[in-house]
């Protein structure tokens, strides 16, 4: 059975969760304990944090028919039954963020398509239900800056934040008022956390008021925003990005700890640049593509995704290391669950019917990201 260590639990990826903390579990043998009872520690202990990105959220007619079908009699969507195969894994760390690429709407409004943007593509609304089945699979926090933010106008800037907020999820990214745009930094595990997020494109005009979208066509508003927030005291910033090209540059110009990309919808390597570690696309979280009759989304790469999970050690008052570890995930073509193949199918905790499909997604990544788990 494979455990994973990754900040506030030791965790099996059967879902079982262990009671036994990550430091206990890396504790010595009984006489080093016992050796070192007597020890007086002076000096502060080393503050660590572990966070973990997810990929686009998307939520089109299969996936939407899969959250009708784990519904319970008089709702409407549980998207949770889906999502839950990796919710332990999600859960182990100290900060969970997801990307909402779409808009949420309001309790009852309907979600899916809304025309088709002058940009070409459809607008898209997701479900209210889906913020809280993020939330049930251990989401702390999430990144709304994307192309589709505004594909239902401002209301829908506003329905996604107070689905997110219902569910007790923060985000970035979009905002309601100029104030809690500038609301960015934080405190985890006792470590000053920086979260932003920023989008290159939009598939609709843009909000007159700027503070609505982070909109970043170069990485100077990204810079002079992590300047900001390193200033405000910001030990550890991480920068979410909907992909734009002109942002490559972006880790040579300024102080970010993990920038990782959204938009292409396939995974894409993983590197260190300039000390920043870069995770170039985690892919998707869960959608409806890679399947037969989708256009350029038929590609079964878009079935694949990363949960871009990194560990953050301090070196000195304020000084951080990160190491990455990334977990491959894989949406099942029909019922859109998603799953850790790398483990289950070590572990032996696949179906036999799943085997061939789950190895088809490791093939494909494995050449792309080395060392997944």
């Amino acid at each position: 059975m494979r455990h994973w260590r990754l900040g506030r639990l030791t965790i099996a990826v059967t879902g079982t969760l262990l009671a036994a903390s990550l430091e206990a579990s890396a504790a010595g043998n009984d006489e080093s304990a016992s050796a070192a009872a007597g020890a007086v520690r002076t000096d502060a202990p080393d503050r660590t944090l572990s966070v973990l990105l997810g990929g686009d959220i998307l939520t089109e007619d299969r996936v939407l028919r899969v959250g009708a079908a784990a519904a319970a009699p008089g709702e409407r969507y549980d998207f949770a039954p889906a999502l839950g195969p990796v919710a332990a894994i999600v859960g182990s760390v100290d900060l969970a963020i997801c990307h909402m690429e779409l808009p949420i709407g309001g309790a009852g409004e309907r979600p899916g398509v809304y025309g088709r943007s002058p940009f070409g593509g459809n607008l898209l609304l997701a479900p209210y239900e889906m913020a809280d089945a993020l939330r049930q699979t251990g989401f702390d926090r999430c990144s709304t800056a994307s192309n589709h933010s505004t594909d239902v106008g401002t209301p829908g800037i506003d329905s996604t934040l107070a689905a997110l907020d219902d569910a007790g999820i923060s985000h970035v990214g979009t905002a309601r008022t100029s104030d809690e745009a500038l609301d960015t930094v934080f405190v985890v595990n006792g470590v000053r956390v920086s979260h932003l997020a920023y989008t290159r494109y939009s598939n609709t005009a843009r909000p007159r008021e700027p503070w609505r979208l982070n909109f970043a066509a170069t990485p100077q508003q990204v810079t002079t925003d992590v300047a900001a927030v390193r200033a405000a005291g910001a030990e550890v910033v991480i920068v979410s990005l909907h992909l734009s090209q002109e942002m490559q540059e972006l880790t040579a110009l300024t102080d970010i700890d993990l920038v990782v990309h959204h938009g292409p919808h396939v995974v894409q390597p993983v590197e260190r640049v300039n000390g920043t570690v870069v995770y170039w696309s985690v892919g998707n979280l869960i959608s409806a593509m890679g399947t037969p009759g989708r256009g350029r989304y038929s590609d079964p790469r878009s079935l694949d995704g990363l949960l871009a999970t990194a560990r953050f050690t301090e070196l000195s008052p304020g000084e951080f290391e990160v190491e990455p570890w990334t977990v491959l995930i894989c949406n099942e073509a029909v019922d859109r669950t998603l799953r850790a193949p790398v483990a289950e199918l070590a572990d032996g905790l696949l179906a036999p019917s799943k085997l061939a499909e789950m190895q088809a997604c490791v093939d494909r990544s494995s050449s792309i990201v080395v060392d997944l788990h």
